[in-house]
């Protein structure tokens, strides 16, 4: 049976929910900040950490960001349920997931240029060509048809993944609602409603990610080149984003609670 979604229902409860978890999860919030402005200190100019210093501090991210989410769907799903390695399992294969289908795509646009240029008899590119001749010949081919087929082709792959972060939305609600972990078992669960969770992700996900983006891009030059300028580079980016992490993660849960309702959240 094919659920009914509301997508201002969805926005307001995403919101709501939101809301609802920002005090429980302050201090884990906090560690994230801590941890943004870790990493972009560790691959900053300068950074005297080591050469493996930017994988720990993304590993240091990643875990941080499960024990996040973690406690942020505890939150919303008043419920004890789900753990930290399970959860972590979940993020990891929709990253793998992620990875196997984008290395596909972007091999497939790497190549295409060079195939358009040569079809098109503007240059033919080879490992020899200088960077600059070929880029002259990619901007003086967009206008053409040759140009209408590169950028509907990188539409199309944009799509590909957009789609698929839509239809495993639920991964990270249902795993831990379920203390399962769950992939693309719930892929089923959001067939036929990607274009309403599209639309409802545009006030969850899209717009408060654009605002965070050009907040941060604006304060670009404030905090200077130096190694305390690149901690709070990052700390203060991650902040911004906070807003966009618990909007999304309130999108998953209020969509889980409509699509598939016998779940069981509270305990």
């Amino acid at each position: 049976m094919t659920r009914e979604l509301s997508i201002p229902a969805l926005v307001s409860e995403a919101w709501s929910l939101a809301a609802k978890a920002a005090r429980p999860s302050l201090i884990i919030m906090l560690a994230l900040i801590v941890a943004g402005g870790i990493y972009t200190f560790a691959i900053g100019p300068g950074s005297a950490m080591g050469d493996a210093a930017p994988a720990i501090a993304a590993l240091v991210v990643f875990f941080v960001g499960v024990e996040f989410s973690l406690v942020v769907y505890r939150a919303m799903l008043k419920t004890r349920t789900g753990d930290r390695l399970r959860l972590a399992h979940a993020n990891l294969s929709i990253y793998v997931a992620f990875l196997f289908v984008g290395v596909f795509i972007g091999f497939f646009l790497l190549i295409l240029p060079g195939i358009l240029l040569k079809a098109s008899g503007r240059v033919d590119v080879d490992a020899e060509t200088p960077p600059e001749v070929v880029q002259a010949a990619l901007v003086d081919m967009l206008p053409t048809a040759y140009g209408a087929v590169l950028i509907l082709a990188c539409l199309a792959g944009a799509a590909v993944l957009f789609f698929m972060a839509l239809r495993l939305l639920l991964v990270g609600s249902a795993t831990v609602a379920t203390g399962q972990t769950l992939v693309f078992r719930t892929w089923p669960w959001t067939k036929g409603h990607a274009l309403k969770l599209a639309v409802a992700g545009i006030a969850t996900h899209i717009v408060p990610f654009s605002v965070a983006l050009a907040v941060n891009w604006a304060l670009r030059d404030v905090w200077g080149g130096g190694a305390i300028g690149s901690f709070l580079s990052g700390a203060v980016g991650m902040a911004l984003l906070v807003p966009f992490l618990l909007a999304g993660h309130g999108l998953a849960v209020a969509a889980l609670s409509k699509l598939h309702p016998d779940i069981k959240t509270d305990e």
